[in-house]
């Protein structure tokens, strides 16, 4: 009898957890049957927070446009467009991967004739500084500008480049929701309203002509791709999937913002893009956890 009632109270503590699950959690793997599209808005429904999403297999429009239209503080996934614009200069031999920059940290502002310094505190990679007044190959700015979203790397990068030619890359590829303005820290630019947007679904646009070789050619989108699964920061899209899933992505964050567009890789080989973009994040930790269990949702119901 004893232990009647010992079962009793563990089978009642266990169901009480049940009904206390968080709402998240109890989301986190989606009905069969149900539109990809309700899941995650009844997910996001109520979160503190703005959050825009597009998810998509790869070559069919998507299953999710919640927001997508919403240009949105870019972060670190305006690196992207930097990466394409390398490549496009490499097909058209203006630059070569075996080519080398020197490392320096004092930009021209786009506006007027001030100039700038990163701070290398706010940077994630702080090797590169370690080597000013030193020469470096692009492809290993290329590298560490996605990999570990190396700020220093991008500015050097948008130097050589240009920021002119790289808008003109994104116009001619026919990338609307993306807005490329300025290098990283040009807060002058940035006073003066010339910052770097995005939309989830310019971004899911981006990597649905990369995932199809359209970005450059083929064989540049695929070494782009190749770069991107080399990803550093993989607290966003990963953790919502299976261990070892390959995940090509760039992350991006600034205060209240977490970003992430990603190619995944499902077992059978196929693809498909999940891109989640916010802004307001009050509490950046609790936004994060909505995006795995989004990146969970996606996983399970392309997977069927």
């Amino acid at each position: 009898m004893k232990a009647l009632k010992i079962s009793g109270v563990l089978v009642k503590a266990f169901l009480a957890g049940v009904v206390l699950m968080s709402p998240l959690a109890s989301a986190a793997s989606p009905a069969f049957g149900e539109p990809l599209a309700q899941i995650m808005a009844e997910t996001v429904k109520n979160q503190p927070g703005h959050f825009a999403v597009y998810a998509a297999r790869s070559g069919q429009p998507p299953d999710v446009c919640l927001n997508c239209d919403d240009l949105i503080n870019a972060a670190s996934t305006i690196k992207l467009f930097v990466l394409d614009a390398a490549y496009d200069a490499f097909t058209k031999g203006t630059l070569h991967p075996e080519d080398t920059l020197t490392v320096h940290n004092h930009f021209h502002s786009l506006v007027g004739k001030g100039s700038f310094a990163l701070e290398q505190k706010e940077d994630s990679y702080d090797p590169l500084y370690a080597q000013a007044g030193k020469a470096v190959l692009v492809s290993e700015l290329l590298r560490v500008m996605i990999q570990y979203s190396s700020n220093l790397a991008t500015n050097l990068m948008i130097e050589k480049l240009g920021v002119l030619p790289i808008r003109a890359i994104v116009k001619a590829q026919g990338l609307n929701g993306v807005v490329f303005g300025r290098m990283i820290e040009d807060f002058d630019a940035n006073d003066q309203g010339i910052r770097n947007r995005v939309s989830a679904r310019g971004l899911g646009a981006f990597l649905q002509k990369l995932d199809n070789g359209q970005i450059v050619g083929k064989t540049q989108s695929q070494s782009m791709i190749q770069i991107m699964l080399g990803q550093k920061f993989n607290d966003i899209i990963p953790p919502g999937l299976p261990a070892g899933t390959p995940v090509a992505h760039k992350t991006g964050w600034v205060q209240g913002v977490r970003n992430d567009a990603a190619l995944v890789t499902l077992p059978d080989g196929k693809r498909y893009i999940l891109v989640v973009l916010t802004s307001g994040l009050p509490d950046e930790q609790a936004g994060i956890r909505v995006l795995n269990t989004l990146s969970h949702q996606a996983y399970a119901y392309f997977l069927k």
